[in-house]
């Protein structure tokens, strides 16, 4: 019989949720199930042969992954903020080194958090088009672009989940400079629509907040992002539930989220965008 599972996050490195009524993590091929004790509170990580690893003064996990369902904050007693990847990733470095406390786990976590994308695999970023040499024109503009070479995605809507997880990896996580913003791709949900329907001249002329650019400068930049027009996109249209990041664009209406498949170019956009007061 097929074992009963909820995922509550899921990335190509990890998978969290419950499976059989228990919090589990899939890391590197391996499974570990998660459990604690909700008066130290401590976390207990036992791998597939039976080790326990226990990390002192952490998370509940039952407790956390509620949270990340919900959408709520997350924090350590260090005062360190978790996303669910965060989270996942401090498990996987924990599991296997026996017992330790909350910062000496957050300590060998933190080297790792310097290039959290970088370190676990490389995105084929695009660094060099002349997109990205015009945008960069355009300072104050709202809206963030990333292309990348499709490097063997797979196609359809999983292969743009793989290109925003690239572009979300890139502008939320957090490195030595900034705290970065929670967010749990899980809850992302994906609309298709046609190039018709496509637009993001609003985020980027940023009419909520009085804009300094003008038609003409957003008909510039689509023209040098979609150089081959617009007919063989691909596109989808995701919600913004799903990060901290566009909690001030969500109240004023105004947070948007793209993917695109330019099939001429064979390679993806990602546009995330959240006008701040």
């Amino acid at each position: 019989m097929e074992k009963w599972k909820h995922v509550v996050y899921s990335d190509a490195d990890y998978t969290l949720g419950w499976m059989d009524g228990m919090p589990y993590l899939t890391a590197g091929g391996r499974g570990f199930r998660l459990s604690g004790h909700p008066f130290e509170p401590c976390l207990y990580i036992t791998d597939e042969k039976g080790t326990l690893s226990i990390v002192h003064h952490s998370f509940e996990p039952s407790g956390i992954l509620e949270a990340f369902c919900e959408g709520r904050p997350v924090m350590s007693v260090t005062g360190r903020r978790y996303s669910a990847r965060d989270f996942c990733r401090m498990v996987e470095y924990a599991a296997g080194k026996g017992e330790m406390d909350m910062d000496d786990a957050e300590k060998g976590f933190g080297e790792a958090n310097v290039q959290p994308a970088t370190r676990r695999k490389e995105y084929p970023f695009i660094t060099d088009d002349p997109f990205l040499t015009l945008i960069r024109s355009y300072p104050d503009a709202v809206p963030e672009f990333y292309l990348l070479k499709n490097a063997g995605f797979p196609s359809g809507l999983r292969g743009h989940q793989m290109a925003l997880e690239a572009a979300s990896h890139r502008l939320m996580d957090a490195d030595e400079e900034t705290e970065g913003w929670n967010y749990d791709l899980s809850r992302a949900k994906a609309t298709r629509m046609s190039p018709a329907q496509m637009s993001f001249r609003d985020a980027f002329l940023d009419p909520s907040y009085g804009g300094e650019y003008t038609d003409e400068d957003y008909e510039k930049i689509h023209a040098a992002l979609f150089p081959e027009g617009t007919q063989q996109l691909e596109i989808y249209q995701w919600s913004t539930d799903w990060s901290e990041y566009f909690e001030e664009g969500n109240a004023c209406g105004a947070a948007l989220c793209l993917s695109f498949y330019d099939r001429r170019l064979d390679r993806f956009a990602v546009i995330l965008s959240s006008p701040t007061a």
